[in-house]
């Protein structure tokens, strides 16, 4: 495919509300879940004949503690999400867009992205995440901060994307159009079957 001479088309987010629906569904299955299990613990801890009062007394504290952190934990995440008013994401000519209706909240940009400090590596590399199997991760300049960070291209929606992989491609053929001058990791193009490009 030749991008000099084809314009770069924008693509935007398809929400799924099937896998957003189904991971609330489940969200929520393990949250009663482990709620329903620390206080039937507690009620057959207390019930003991066998158990010292003191250890009731500690283990009751310990099942208030713990209860109250998974309700902070929740409630917390549930703020987060009713906050984050993004309602999809665009990848164009400019990069990559977390956009409210069609306000741009947060960019990941072409012009900001940088080449790895170690000039031996890769500027756009594969890493392994901390909750996925593998995160593509950049280098950015942030003006907010003035320094270069290494940033894995995450979504920050507060839904589930059914085409996460396609902005994530064409992303990555934004940044082989646009910032030529960056060494793209060989990972990056066989995990978004880009090799041929």
């Amino acid at each position: 495919m030749d991008f000099q001479n084809n314009e770069f088309s924008k693509m935007e987010s398809l929400k799924s509300k099937k896998i957003t629906l189904i991971t609330k569904t489940v969200g929520a299955f393990i949250f009663v879940s482990a709620i329903l299990g620390i206080i039937t613990l507690e009620i057959i801890i207390i019930e003991s004949e066998k158990l010292s009062v003191q250890f009731k007394i500690s283990s009751g504290i310990l099942s208030v503690i713990l209860l109250s952190l998974l309700v902070y934990s929740v409630l917390k995440d549930t703020i987060v999400t009713r906050e984050n008013k993004i309602t999809k994401v665009i990848v164009d000519q400019n990069g990559l867009h977390h956009c409210k209706d069609e306000i741009i909240i947060e960019s990941l940009t072409f012009e900001s992205l940088y080449p790895n400090p170690d000039l031996k590596n890769y500027d756009v590399v594969l890493s392994e995440g901390e909750d996925a199997g593998y995160d593509i991760c950049v280098y950015y300049f942030d003006n907010s901060r003035n320094i270069i960070i290494y940033k894995a291209i995450i979504f920050n929606t507060p839904f589930s994307i059914r085409n996460g992989k396609e902005l994530k491609r064409h992303f990555i053929k934004g940044v082989l159009k646009f910032r030529s001058d960056l060494k793209v990791s060989p990972k990056v193009l066989d995990l978004l079957n880009l090799k041929n490009l």
